[in-house]
């Protein structure tokens, strides 16, 4: 056991220029400040996603943390779904290594002009499942290793505790539908044994590795059905609005990808959540209890409740979180926007007190502190030491108060009472502030000497509300919302 929580948070008071001693070989000029800061949070990174599925899993392991799990956990990081692509179409692409005149480089009426191709990522089809199972089968070797700690060679023999650390990837179990607790239960031989040889192990392993399409299907959902699975597939959604019912079901895991320009609800509880490749849309969630991550995404909007909230590779994005843990924000990510939760349902409360989510003052502002593993990482570090550089920010800003607004889910019945916000005072006050503009603008149209009058200012309201929703594109999201609303009641 290593107890990477206590270095971590050493390393961190440091960075924030308080009196914690740090060994010299990782401070001064053999490691410079800038440099510094980046290995801090990228530990404090690590740790808290580690600590969070750690959690999840082996269930709650107090201030320590298993060493094994952050490789194991590093070793899956390799697996790139543009190499698996890759790999699988090697034969159709023409070798752009190829020597001397064999070359297309080689051309004199060529550009000397490097150009950036994007490779197209796998969808969450059988491609995916079988490069998954691919990549387990190819380093499952090391992943023993990692597990006995015998990183020069495959060791001679694997004990149930080590072989159990891999439950942190792997399940077995009776059947597809039930898991067992220990992942030793699926090699009798070794829970026999105490241990076993560690080829016969992995040969075993081999032979009886599959991919559980009951729990992880990968079959895409379909507006209003509900999945067959525990997990829900929502991808290339264009220009329209999905909207999931019903409120009180239960998925084990979301995953939202290569959406553009559309408006996603999922107010059910969730355990794990993934947002990737998505574009222009907005995404309206209810409790997510373990970990919520927006990978690779582009001018998105994301509103939800998780334990923990994780953004990488994200431009122009604005996240509406309530979290138990800060944001983590990693890789190239910039122009970020962070707010408060701000989603009004009528069964929210009972939906994120399900999915250990109930709004508490204790975690009011947690939002609010993020830990920065980003390009513009020096300028945020500076900013939250309050330096005169928090105006150079690059990574993320706070929506301002007078922009903030709740996001209303669309109900087919009335709410029998209005649901509330956990919010920061300076976003409460301001809420408030616009109920009551609300409050005195009706207040002035009751007030109105005749029915003319009144006529005519409402006829003035409608105008520009009209002109607000075509500008803005939020007509087509009313039609679809009312197409969605006549499927359902047909299916009804």
């Amino acid at each position: 056991m290593a107890y990477w929580k206590r270095f971590i948070m050493c390393l961190a008071h440091r960075a924030w220029n308080l009196s914690v001693e740090v060994p010299k070989e990782i401070s001064g000029e053999q490691f410079p400040p800038h440099k510094l800061y980046i290995a801090i949070m990228y530990l404090v990174d690590l740790s808290t996603v580690f600590s969070v599925l750690q959690q999840s899993i082996f269930g709650d392991p107090g201030d320590a943390m298993d060493i094994r799990f952050i490789g194991l956990l590093l070793s899956c990081q390799i697996f790139s779904t543009n190499r698996a692509k890759t790999d699988a179409t090697k034969s159709e692409v023409f070798n752009e290594r190829a020597p001397g005149h064999l070359s297309p480089r080689h051309s004199p009426r060529g550009s000397q002009k490097p150009s950036i191709t994007h490779a197209p990522t796998l969808g969450r089809g059988s491609d995916l499942t079988q490069s998954l199972l691919s990549f387990v089968k190819a380093h499952l070797s090391l992943w023993l290793q990692i597990a006995s700690l015998s990183l020069q060679s495959e060791p001679a023999n694997i004990s149930v505790e080590e072989f159990d650390i891999l439950g942190l990837a792997l399940c077995c179990g009776s059947s597809k539908s039930q898991p067992l607790f220990r992942l030793s239960e699926a090699v009798p031989e070794l829970t026999s044994r105490s241990s076993m040889p560690a080829a016969e192990l992995r040969k075993a392993v081999q032979k009886l590795l599959c991919w559980n399409e009951d729990t992880y299907t990968t079959e895409v959902a379909k507006d209003g059905l509900e999945p067959r699975a525990k997990t829900l597939n929502i991808s290339n959604i264009h220009k329209n609005v999905w909207f999931h019912r019903p409120h009180n079901a239960e998925i084990e895991y979301l995953n939202i990808t290569d959406c553009k320009d559309s408006t996603i609800y999922v107010t059910a509880r969730l355990r794990y959540c993934l947002i990737s490749g998505c574009e222009g849309t907005t995404m309206i969630l209810g409790g997510v209890s373990t970990i919520c991550t927006t990978h690779n995404c582009e001018k998105v909007n994301v509103h939800v409740a998780a334990h923990c909230y994780k953004m990488e590779n994200c431009i122009d994005t604005s996240a509406y979180v309530y979290c138990h843990i800060p944001p983590i924000i990693t890789g190239d990510t910039r122009g970020i926007q962070l707010a408060p939760y701000n989603v009004l349902h009528s069964h929210m409360a009972s939906v994120l007190h399900g999915s250990q989510m109930t709004l508490e003052k204790d975690y009011v502002d947690v939002w609010a502190h993020p830990i920065c593993c980003t390009a513009g990482m020096v300028e945020t570090l500076s900013s939250r030491a309050g330096t005169p550089l928090e105006e150079q920010n690059t990574t993320y800003h706070f929506v301002h108060p007078s922009k903030f607004f709740p996001v209303v889910v669309p109900e087919s019945h009335g709410r029998s009472a209005p649901p509330q916000l956990l919010l920061p005072e300076v976003y409460d006050k301001a809420m408030k502030e616009q109920q009551d503009e609300v409050r005195r603008l009706m207040g002035r149209l009751r007030s109105m000497p005749n029915e003319v009058a009144q006529k005519k200012a409402q006829e003035t309201i409608h105008s520009h509300f009209k002109d607000w929703l075509q500008s803005t594109g939020k007509v087509r999201q009313l039609s679809d919302l009312a197409r969605c609303s006549q499927q359902f009641q047909q299916r009804l």
